[in-house]
This record gives C-alpha cells, structure tokens and sequence, in this order.
C-alpha cells in the first residue's frame, strides 16, 4: 500500500501539488478562466499563498479562491 503524505507545514508535497491542480482546474473551468493566462496564473498564485499560509483543505481552498 502507497503512503500518501500530504503537508501540514506549507511545504507541496506531491500529493498535495495533485490535490492543488485539481482544485485550481475545477476553478479555472467554472470561472471561464483559460489555462496560461494571466488570470490563471494569479490564481495558482493565490492557491500557493493560502496552502504556505497553512490552509490544506480542499473545500476551503476551493472557495476561497471561488470567491477572491
């Protein structure tokens, strides 16, 4: 069986890369927003900064990032 580890310090683990992209996907698709642009980057951007300010769940993240 495969540990997955997923970071309570702020620092991206693998797992938590994966758990990231997808929440910035499902975002970007709901928002009209294109993959590359300069608004998808600002939001992986705000995606990084809430999980190094220690914020690791994905529903949290995801509305935060719904609502910035």
């Amino acid at each position: 069986m495969t540990s997955h580890h997923v970071s309570k310090s702020g620092v991206a683990y693998p797992d938590d890369l994966v758990l990231l992209k997808r929440i910035y996907d499902q975002v970007c698709e709901e928002r009209g927003i294109i993959p590359g642009s300069p608004e998808a980057s600002e939001l992986a951007v705000q995606a990084m900064r809430l999980f190094s300010a220690g914020i690791f769940d994905e529903d949290t993240i995801g509305r935060r990032l719904r609502h910035s």
